[in-house]
Order: C-alpha cells, then structure tokens, then sequence
C-alpha cells in the first residue's frame, strides 16, 4: 500500500507565460531569419482526467506536431485547434515556412496523468516524474528517450504533482553493477536537447548545470539512504570536490502509462555524475591532437574498476610486481576509445614512473630520478584515503577507485564515490564492525587499506605516514569531528524521514531495521560514534597503523 500525504488542491495548473503581447507577424514578411517561437499552453504537467492544450506561434504560420515524442515533420499533422489529451503524452511541436521547412527547434513538452489516487500526492522533497511512450527501461543497453518533469516544494514548503515544473528532455538506462539487478533499478540521467538526442545541460534543482546525472536507488544495502550523501558532504567539507546531492522522490512510468502506485519508485538521490567539467573535475579537455608536451600532460580522468562490455582497461604501475591492483586502470576521460597512441602511452608511463619511484629505496625513479611527491597530490592522496578509511569502505580504491591529472599537474586521488556497503550497513558483513582500519579480519573480498596499490609504497615511507596521521588528527577535531558528522545525519533524516515511510511501504521485501526509519538511523549513528572513539584513540598512540579492533 502507498502511503500518501494530501495537498490543499488539484485545481488545473495556469499559464505562466504572457503570449498576448507576441509580435504579429504577418506570413508574407516571415523569412529564412525570422525568429518563430512555439508554445504550448498549458506548459508540461501531471493532470488528471483530460487536459485541453493549444498552440501559439509568434507569427501567422502552421504548426505541425506529433502526440509520441517523435520529431515534427511536413507531413505530421498541422495544428488548426484545441488538442483534448486523456493519457500521458510526448508533445512535440514546431512552425512551418511556405516551403514546409522547419523555423528553428521544436519545442518538446510532457503531459502525464495521474491516477485518481495519487491526485493529490505531496511531498516535503522534490519530486521527479519519467515519462515516456516507450517502456521502462529495465537494462544497461542504449539510452531510452523519456521526458523528465522535476517539481520543487512551494513556499509551503510542499511539493505537489500538479503545479508548474521544470520539463526536460533525457535518455534515461539502467546502470550499476550488482544493483542494477535489483527491482529498484539505478538509472544514468543524461538531458538532451528538444530538437534531437544531443547532450544539452540544464541545472536540477539548483545544482550547476551539465548533461550527464545519476538516480541512486538506496534498497537493500542503505536502508538509511543517506550514506553516498553523507560522504559526499564529508569530503567537500574537508575541500575535496564530491559529487552534489539532492534527495528526491520519483514516479517512472513507460508506455504512455497514468502515474499509479506501481510508477511510484520510492527515494532517490539525485547526483552528479563524475566527469569533467569546471564544476565538477576541473581539467582541461583533451582532443585527438593533443600528441606533444605540454598539451599531452593533460587532463586525464580515469579510474581503478572494472570494465564495462566495451573497455578492456590497462594495467600500469606495478613497479615489476611490487604493487597488486586487483582491478585495471580504466580511462573515463577521454574515453579509451577517445584516446590516441600518444595520449595512451603518456599515461601508462607516468603510472609507471609513480610505481617505480615508490618502489624505491630512496622513493626516486632509477631513471629519471623523479621522487614521487613530485608526481601526486600528496595532501589530495592522504584525504582520499581518510574520506574512504572513515566508513570503512570495504571496495576502496580498487573499485571506483577514481583519479585524474591535468595539464601539466600532478595526479589527484579522488573523486570519491560508492558508500553504499559501508558505516554498518545492511546486507554486507564487511564493514559491520567498527572497529579495525579495515574489513580484513572478517574476509579476503575486500580492500587492504595500507598496501593496496601504490598505497603499500606510501606507507612505507615515514615522512608520508607522518604527514598522514597528523591530518587524521586534525581533521578528527574539525571537519570530521564527531558532533558534525552526526549534525549531518540529522539533517539528512529529518529531511527523509517522511518520504522514508511510503519509499519501505513500496519496497516491503526492504523494511528498516528495528522496524522504522528512526531505528534504522540510530544504527548507523552508533556505528559511526564507536567507529569515531575507535579511530580518536588509534591515532593518539606511536603506531596507529596497529591498531587493533580489541
């Protein structure tokens, strides 16, 4: 059964947009310049029963339309009146020359019914609606046109499905790896433009504007759905980019289907996704003819991971064997395919050059006597390794494991991603104590925080150990201080708690633990103060890297 909060009204949502005062141009004076604006009145919304829509160019020409979400052509009908929809319907519409050739872009605009039961639904979070003539879709194969109505609280503070929204267009797939076989499916989110399939970026819910986004569906392993949140706030606040956040709620449906109880999907977060971009991973753009110093020294965006259908990765660094990667390097930008043999080669050598420098006695490349804290971020490494240490990421580094070098820079760990399996979590024995640097004393499937990789050459080496556990120190009594991670978890539940209740009422197989969400919550409130007074008292004695869970 969906639990549903009630809103004040369901009257027709208005027109915000003043057409009456459009120039009238007559068809004569339209030339190839002539700039002709469509709209459609109403704008994009959820209705219920049946919607009336017209259409309005800002000169005396024909519009031509279609109702599935498919590109305008000649041949399409031409708009001559008032447009009666009674399901949810993909508009999209564009203005006519004499010749039958297109002014400009279409317009492109969603119209989805409710059911009589979700009518009046209302939320304290911003509501997500995906819609399309086509069905959901329920794997990692091409993206799948879908229209994306994002609706934001009032000044209420209340968010209801018919009001105004923002309407976008977005191919929307499946991803993820193990999750993407569960029935709360995590999707890619890419906009795109009205005219065609093009990337095209638009700002959600006051976030900076880019294409490329990601639903996370917490389920079975985050039952307290804030622990990818939680941790991308933790390292902003210690002044390391993580992707930003948004909790939402979100209805899907395919098929020209009405909203219901089954398009009802639960929470989602709402996030972006890691790539390049000057709000994101600032670095510069490569291009196929960046062949030669500087221009070949970056940027590159790549990570430890495994690797999709179309990747084979690389493998770099290990130094003749010193070091163990348990997955190959992939790169994420350029893509590998993107990649010339140049840009390649430049990449697996200054891996290469790390991996030897660490593997030194004197930490220098036998060749080039480059020492290696001339090749990385040192302060960026050890906040990296810390930001994955805290909720004992048991596939740190070596999944998802991101980094990135720009033009002329050093290499940067980070950014982080994937905090699903940690602080406690359910359905995931390894980081259930928290106690012990890392899930080792409970099983072989996991990350060996000190000697993963190129991190077994840094901890090998004193002066980084002491800069390491100074910063552990300090960030113990600022950023990461107990009494602020756990404002942080407070905030997130009391913004959730409510839409918790009808995300566990749809998704009954995946109650909380202890039987409410506020139970749930205070599981993860107490792992993460016994896992804060365990690592407080660790890094006070001569050798904290010792310590033990006892």
């Amino acid at each position: 059964m969906l639990l549903l909060a009630l809103a004040c009204t369901s009257e027709p949502v208005p027109v915000p947009e003043d057409t009456a005062n459009w120039p009238d141009i007559p068809t004569e004076q339209v030339g190839p310049s002539t700039e002709i604006t469509v709209r459609a009145s109403p704008p994009g919304q959820v209705f219920s029963d049946e919607l009336t829509l017209t259409l309005q160019a800002s000169a005396d020409v024909d519009i031509v339309y279609t109702l599935d979400g498919s590109v305008p052509e000649s041949r399409d009908p031409v708009y001559t009146g008032p447009i009666t929809l009674d399901e949810s319907t993909q508009l999209r519409a564009v203005a006519l020359d004499i010749h039958g050739d297109p002014f400009g872009d279409p317009i492109a605009v969603s119209y989805v019914r409710v059911s009589a039961g979700l009518s009046d639904f209302s939320s304290n979070l911003p509501v997500l609606v995906l819609s399309s003539p086509r069905s959901l879709p329920e794997s990692k194969a091409d993206l799948t046109s879908f229209s994306l109505q994002v609706h934001t609280p009032g000044d209420d503070g209340r968010t209801q499905l018919q009001t105004p929204a923002q309407d976008l267009r977005a191919g929307l797939k499946v991803r993820g790896s193990s999750s993407a076989g569960y029935p709360k499916k995590p999707y890619a989110l890419e906009l795109w433009s009205a005219e065609d399939n093009q990337d095209q970026a638009d700002s959600l819910l006051g976030m900076p504007a880019e294409s490329d986004w990601v639903l996370l569906a917490p389920l079975n392993f985050d039952r307290a759905m804030m622990r990818n949140a939680l941790t991308y706030q933790l390292s902003r606040d210690v002044g390391r980019y993580a992707p930003r956040t948004r909790f939402v709620e979100l209805f899907a449906v395919g098929g020209n289907g009405e909203l219901d109880a089954e398009a009802y999907k639960g929470v989602y977060v709402l996030v972006e996704r890691i790539k390049r971009d000057t709000e994101r991973v600032d670095i510069q753009e490569m291009g196929p003819q960046d062949n030669s110093l500087p221009e070949l020294s970056g940027g590159y965006l790549f990570k430890e991971d495994r690797t999709a259908e179309d990747e084979s990765g690389f493998t770099a660094g290990t130094a003749g064997g010193t070091f163990d990667f348990q997955q190959p390097f992939v790169a994420v930008d350029p893509k590998e395919a993107e990649l010339n043999f140049a840009q390649t080669r430049y990449l697996t050598d200054t891996l290469d050059i790390l991996g030897e420098s660490l593997a030194a006695p004197d930490f220098q490349d036998p060749e080039s006597g480059t020492h290696y804290s001339e090749q990385i971020d040192q302060d960026a490494w050890i906040d990296h390794h810390i930001l994955n240490t805290l909720p004992k990421n048991p596939d740190a580094f070596r999944l998802s494991g991101y980094f990135y070098k720009d033009r002329g820079g050093p290499i940067v760990a980070g950014p982080v991603w994937d905090f699903d399996r940690t602080m406690g979590c359910d359905d995931d024995s390894r980081a259930e104590d928290p106690t012990w640097w890392d899930p080792s004393n409970i099983t072989t499937d996991t990350t060996y925080i000190f000697e993963h990789g190129f991190w077994l050459g840094l901890f090998a080496d004193p002066v980084f150990q002491d800069a390491y556990w100074s910063r552990w120190v300090a960030l113990l009594q600022a950023e990461l201080a107990l009494d602020r991670i756990l404002a942080h978890v407070q905030s997130m539940e009391d913004e959730l708690s409510e839409a918790a209740a009808r995300n566990f009422a749809r998704w009954p197989d995946y109650p909380p633990r202890g039987g409410s969400y506020a139970t749930e919550v205070a599981e993860l409130t107490q792992w993460l103060t016994i896992r804060h007074r365990w690592i407080s008292r660790c890094v006070e004695r001569e050798n904290p890297q010792n310590c033990t869970g006892n």
